[in-house]
């Protein structure tokens, strides 16, 4: 009896290390691949540079820090609640297999607040600054989020009690067992406002903005809250994909059954080439 248990404790450890790790460091490589698909749209041409934003991280963590005397002790923790958040809601939201710990609170409530802890993480750090320029950005940050953040959390709300057991697992699960194709075309219109409204990675106006609200920030503090924003925008748009073609997500027992983890390195695959479709998607739309 205990050795299957300690054994499917097992494998859900480690899929979900290696979730966190594969969407931990592809995230700034998405970011670099929208940015440049919504500079191929606006008629620029250079080829494709997937760690160009890791590059940028780099370089920001390796600069001095600076802080400002009036806020130094809440920037000082902001930037890192806010990635902490980001990586929780990361956690929650299946990319290419359920079955990891947690997965009962793949909530999309739960996602979608956590993903504006950390939204309003990033806002509080231009603000505790006590600087006027970013200030004035955090400030126009915020009053857009009162406008798009709620409407974003009544929507996960209101998706969540359609869901079986109302979760995205739940979703997964019965994805596998019955048609989708009545549900497919509101949950992809879910999807789209969902993308819409929370990645704003390819608008250089809200580039611009996010670079004004770090103005007082330099080395470590910096990279992460680049990171952070990175991070919530690759979230937003997994929480799509999920939405849109649940059945491309793995069960544990379809991996059990597979020769040497076909099925799993399958999904991985599709996981990825759904991301690039949606960068491809965004950048569209935004442009």
């Amino acid at each position: 009896m205990m050795a299957p248990f300690l054994a499917a404790h097992m494998q859900a450890l480690l899929l979900a290390g290696w979730h966190m790790a594969l969407v931990a460091l592809m995230a700034p490589v998405w970011i670099a691949l929208l940015r440049w698909m919504a500079a191929c749209m606006e008629g620029e041409r250079r080829p494709p540079d997937p760690l160009a934003h890791w590059r940028v991280l780099r370089h920001a963590w390796r600069q001095a820090g600076v802080r400002s005397a009036a806020g130094a002790q809440v920037t000082a923790v902001t930037p890192w609640l806010g990635l902490a958040a980001g990586l929780a809601a990361a956690g929650l939201v299946p990319s290419f297999c359920i079955g990891l710990p947690g997965s009962d609170l793949s909530d999309l409530l739960i996602v979608g607040g956590l993903l504006e802890m950390a939204f309003l993480a990033l806002v509080v750090t231009a603000l505790a600054a006590g600087l006027a320029r970013p200030g004035h950005a955090g400030l126009k940050a915020a009053c857009m989020g009162i406008m798009i953040q709620p409407v974003l959390l009544l929507v996960c709300v209101v998706l969540g009690l359609c869901l079986p057991d109302g979760t995205l697992a739940g979703l997964v699960r019965q994805a596998h067992v019955a048609d989708m194709n009545v549900v497919r075309v509101p949950l992809a219109l879910v999807a789209a406002a969902l993308v819409l409204a929370g990645v704003e990675e390819s608008d250089g106006a809200a580039l611009r903005l996010f670079a004004t609200m770090l103005e007082d920030l330099a080395g470590p503090d910096r990279a992460v809250a680049l990171y952070a924003r990175d991070l919530l925008a690759v979230v937003w748009m997994m929480l799509a994909r999920d939405l849109v073609w649940p059945e491309a997500i793995v069960e544990p027992d379809l991996m059990a059954r597979s020769w040497r983890g076909v099925s799993l390195l399958g999904a991985m695959g599709v996981w990825a080439a759904h991301m690039l479709l949606a960068c491809g998607c965004v950048a569209g739309l935004r442009v």
